[in-house]
């Protein structure tokens, strides 16, 4: 994912997480949080492997 996809899929699971606790919904709390998680687990992976690329920056 792109790092604005992550940002908003981050933001969209806070809301959810804040709107579950303000509403008591554990459901939709645990949904958001998931949903948050998610959103900053995709933003650490590494990115594409490809070796060549710094090969041609060097060249």
């Amino acid at each position: 994912m792109s790092k604005t996809k992550d940002l908003a899929q981050r933001i969209v699971g806070r809301t959810r997480q804040a709107v579950g606790e303000i509403i008591g919904d554990q459901n939709l709390h645990d949904d958001g949080k998931a949903q948050a998680q998610h959103g900053r687990d995709e933003r650490e992976k590494p990115g594409e492997l490809n070796p060549l690329k710094k090969l041609k920056q060097l060249t």
